[in-house]
Formats: structure tokens, sequence, C-alpha cells
């Protein structure tokens, strides 16, 4: 059942998202329907989950009890669960479904080259959309279902730069199609380099171009962050105190610039995270005018309410993290970066016990959900990014059992061996 549902989603997420049903005022998306199911078959699994439930289970759910008493406390009992359904279904069904889907180093290895081959298959379209300013897919998918998904501004000029269109493919905005594909260019790298084949090396190189056709700041950021990570991996069994120091260093750092700088070292922080000196100018009016609500509502948050800005700032809010703690409260926000966080360091603490014929799928985890946390700060994890974001969350529950993987490699290099002879 967990097989099938899992199947369903990593297809229901390259669907357009011009294919929904509007039910009242909910909008269901294919990958939503998989995911309510998966959290009823959680709910008909419960006491295995509880049996495997460790610290980041409990820190899920407290982030998501916290969120659904957002909602109540802003909103009223009746509209709030309405408004906490669909969240949760993203939160919990995502997160479970990894959990219960990817429990090995072999399902974790499926799920991946399942999506990277995906990507690589699509790429070719993005190539066609951004090189002939022809959102093709979308408008393949319009014809079909009568419904026009993409904001109209994605098809003026602002979106088309030196002659080359940002490429959105089946997602309705190039911000999201450039991060999902972030995620797995890690694992699609390390694949390479590991286990080298031709058509790894094809496929790493359509997710890259695929990358770069967004033209997006967050999905080339987030390969930065990932090459940092990538160093961090790599010298951390060894050099735990130094990077403790480090962070230490920064810490402080950032708590200078803080006292000394009329903007803040958020403000800075953000303002500089972007390509486009205008949209990180924007973004950093955002952080200014959205923390007043954040300090003013610090517990539970202002719910899905208006935000206090001025006429001339949009609705929207490009940071994951920031609109988290503005709608749900500080607790929510600092549970869900912490249980982030924890896991990072968790896993990274972790490696050495993993078998070398697994270790670099644990790496390449690290380096995509890394590099997730940090992107947070600068895009919002809208659309089918939430769900991602919590399903890559969900994803590594498999390195808690190094023995039993390191038994599975052990068997599969006998199996090996008795196919030679």
């Amino acid at each position: 059942m967990i097989k099938i549902l899992g199947i369903l989603f990593i297809i229901s997420i390259f669907i357009p998202v011009e294919f929904y049903y509007l039910a009242g005022g909910l909008r269901l998306e294919t990958y939503r329907i998989v995911l309510a199911i998966v959290l009823v078959y959680s709910l008909f699994n419960l006491k295995e989950l509880l049996e495997k439930a460790d610290l980041v289970d409990i820190l899920v759910l407290a982030f998501t009890l916290l969120a659904i008493s957002s909602f109540i406390y802003n909103h009223g009992l009746q509209k709030g669960i309405e408004s906490a359904g669909i969240f949760v279904i993203e939160v919990l069904g995502s997160f479970y479904l990894a959990r219960t889907l990817i429990t090995t180093p072999k399902r974790f290895f499926q799920v991946n080259i399942a999506f990277i081959s995906l990507l690589s298959i699509f790429a070719l379209f993005t190539i066609y959309e951004s090189f002939t300013q022809h959102r093709i897919l979308h408008e393949w998918a319009t014809k079909v279902t009568g419904h026009q998904s993409l904001d109209p501004s994605l098809y003026t000029q602002y979106y088309i730069r030196n002659g080359i269109m940002r490429a959105t493919n089946l997602f309705v905005h190039p911000i999201l199609y450039g991060t999902l594909t972030a995620i797995f260019f890690p694992f699609a790298i390390l694949l390479t380099l590991f286990a080298f084949k031709p058509r790894y090396l094809v496929m790493t190189v359509a997710l890259l171009v695929s990358m770069l056709l967004t033209l997006s700041s967050a999905p080339l950021l987030s390969t930065v962050f990932q090459g940092g990570a990538a160093i961090l991996s790599h010298y951390w069994k060894g050099a735990k105190r130094f990077w403790f120091a480090l962070l230490l260093t920064g810490v402080s750092g950032a708590f200078i610039i803080n006292l000394l700088s009329n903007r803040g070292f958020f403000a800075l922080f953000i303002s500089h995270l972007t390509f486009n000196p205008n949209t990180g100018y924007y973004r950093m009016f955002q952080w200014k005018y959205a923390m007043d609500d954040v300090l003013d509502n610090p517990l539970l948050g202002i719910g899905v309410s208006q935000w206090s800005r001025p006429d001339w700032l949009n609705y929207s809010i490009d940071s994951f993290w920031l609109l988290i703690t503005m709608q749900h409260g500080i607790p929510a926000g600092f549970i869900l970066l912490f249980c982030s966080l924890y896991l990072v360091f968790h896993v990274l603490n972790n490696l050495h016990k993993q078998h070398e014929l697994y270790r670099w799928m644990a790496n390449a985890w690290v380096l995509s959900f890394l590099a997730l946390i940090l992107i947070g700060f600068t895009v919002d994890y809208f659309g089918k990014l939430q769900p991602m974001f919590f399903f890559t969350l969900g994803a590594i529950g498999w390195i808690k059992y190094p023995k039993l993987n390191q038994h599975m490699s052990k068997l599969a290099r006998f199996k090996n061996r008795q196919q030679q002879l």
C-alpha cells in the first residue's frame, strides 16, 4: 500500500498545476489527495509509528499542534480547523509518507532516482520553453482542464532576461521548479562520482541546465550552500570543535552586526542573498514590516490574516522561516528550525557508522537539506515545495538502523557473487 502511495506522490508532483478541483474553498490537487490518504494510512498504523518515533517525530508533531492552535486562535474553531486541514495534510502527510516509505538505503536510492529521472526527461521541455519563450506544458494543460493557473506576469518581459524566459516547466513558478531541482542535485552529483555511468552524468547535466534556465537566485545559491555543506560533511568527524567554534564566532558576529547596523543582521543577510539588488531590497522591507507582526503576536502568530505593511508592498512573504514564524508564532518557528538543524547534525554525527556503500547517500541528504534550511530564509516554500520540504525532512529515517544497513550491504554483495558464479 505505502509503495503505491509513494509512486502516486512522485507522479503527482509532476502533474501540472492546472489540474485541480475546487471543493468549496479548498483547492484539491492530486498530491494533496495522495497525502490525505497517507495520513489516514498512518492513523491505522499509529502503533507502529509510535514504536519508531524519536525526537524528530515529537518536534514535528509539536510544531503541527502549535500551527493548529494558531489557526483556531486567530480564526475561530470552524474556520481555524478548515484552514488547518490542508496544512496538516501537507506537513504530516508528506513527513510520514517519507518515514514509512523510505526505511532502507535502497528505498532512498529508488525514490531519488525516480525524481531525478523525471526531472531529466522534462529538462527537454525546459530548454524549449526558455529559448522559444513558449510555456508549452502549461498551454497543453490549460487546453485539457480549462484552468489558467499561472500568474499573468509570468508571460511578461519581467520574466525574460537576455532573450531567455525563466523556465517554470510543469510548475507554478521558476523558483518552485528551480528549488525542487536543487533538492536532488547533490544526489545526482554524488551518484555520478560514486558509481559513474554515462546516464548518471547526463541526468546531472540535465538538472544543472534546468536550474540555470530558471534564472533564479534560490537554486543557484543552494549549490553554493551545498558546496559549503560538502566541506562541512567531509571534515566533520575530525573537526567538530573547529566547526562549533566557527558557528559560535558567526553567531557572535551576527549579534554585533545586529547591534551596530541600523538595518540589523537578518535584513542585511536577506538583502544580499539574491542576484537582483532590487529583489534583495524588496525582501529587506518584507522582513522589516513582518517582524512587527511577529513581535506583536509572539506566541501564536497571526494565522493567515493580513500582515502589517504599506500599500506598495506585495502580500507575499519571500521567506519560509519568516512566514512560518509570523503565521504560527515564535515557538513554532523555533521548534521547526531546531528540529531541522538537529537532524542535520544528528546525521553528520552518525555518518561514520554507515556502510561506505550508503554513506554517500546520507551525505547527499545533508547537502540537500542544509541548503533547504538556508535558502528558506530567502524563499517561501509555497505550493508543492512545502510538502517536499517535510518529505525531505522525513526521508533520512533509515540512518537510524546502521547495523541493519550493514547487514543488507553484505547480503547484496553475497548475491552479486552468487550471480557472477
